[in-house]
């Protein structure tokens, strides 16, 4: 029983040291900061999460404020002289920076909020 456990202690710490070889110490290509990587990885993982705002752009208060006037998408397109679909690529990331799920929530925050 005692060489099993020895034998079992000798493969966890071959384990550990392979797991540790493979992690490599790296330096992230857009902040600077060191992080331990056992993959290909070229930036960290502080960098790699999106960073959300709750600021909107220029174009996106010209859209909210078009939503709060209850215009379509094709009718916000035609005024700002976008694409549909690029309205709703706005459109989307507007909801993701207010966290609301719909345009009554848009409408609702923009005539609650003052921006």
């Amino acid at each position: 029983m005692a060489s099993t456990l020895r034998d079992d202690l000798v493969t966890n710490d071959h384990a550990s040291i392979e797991t540790a070889a493979s992690a490599i110490l790296r330096s992230c290509c857009r902040c600077g900061q060191e992080f331990q990587s056992s993959s290909r990885e070229l930036v960290c993982s502080d960098c790699r999460k999106p960073k959300l705002t709750r600021q909107l752009s220029f174009r996106e208060k010209q859209i909210v404020d078009l939503v709060r006037q209850a215009k379509a998408n094709k009718e916000i397109a035609f005024d700002l002289h976008l694409s549909e679909g690029t309205v709703k690529e706005y459109m989307n990331r507007i909801f993701r920076k207010l966290e609301v799920k719909s345009r009554t929530e848009l409408a609702i925050w923009a005539l609650t909020e003052s921006h």
